[in-house]
């Protein structure tokens, strides 16, 4: 799979210890249940060869309600896709994200514990839904190729 380009820089660890701190108020319960429960490396998913499938949208649907971007003053966990998309005049930042997503790459998905979550691919999963898709393409990553962490 060709590599995408990273929109985000580089998280350092001190940063990212820092952001998965429990002293970090702003944090949602759900970015910590979900997404800090788990660590993966995206450019080696990228790079696994899995098969791409076709799903329903509205399967991953529930992303477009989580506060998963950083406001315009950079202030993590603040915006959710769908306000993005309700008001991109507020967010123009990941606006343009969204916009320049390109729909030929796959979203990489992970079923963590009830849920399919999205491991990289909510600026598309967000293009799909303005555009009015009823499926996207998504690779399954299996469990082997994600660390379980303990909080």
């Amino acid at each position: 799979m060709e590599s995408l380009p990273n929109l985000y820089p580089k998280i350092t660890e001190f940063n990212f210890k820092i952001m998965r701190s429990d002293s970090t108020p702003e944090r949602p319960a759900i970015i910590s249940d979900y997404w800090y429960s788990i660590d993966w490396d995206v450019e080696r998913l990228w790079r696994l060869d899995l098969p791409v499938e076709r799903m329903p949208l509205a399967a991953l649907a529930w992303h477009l309600d989580v506060p998963v971007w950083p406001d315009e003053a950079r202030r993590p966990y603040s915006v959710t896709p769908r306000q993005v998309l309700e008001n991109p005049a507020e967010h123009p930042t990941e606006f343009r994200r969204v916009n320049a997503a390109s729909l030929d790459h796959p979203l990489e998905v992970f079923r963590n514990r009830d849920r399919l979550m999205i491991l990289d691919g909510v600026h598309r999963l967000a293009k799909a839904h303005a555009l009015g898709l009823e499926e996207v393409a998504v690779r399954h990553v299996p469990e082997s190729e994600v660390r379980l962490l303990d909080h």
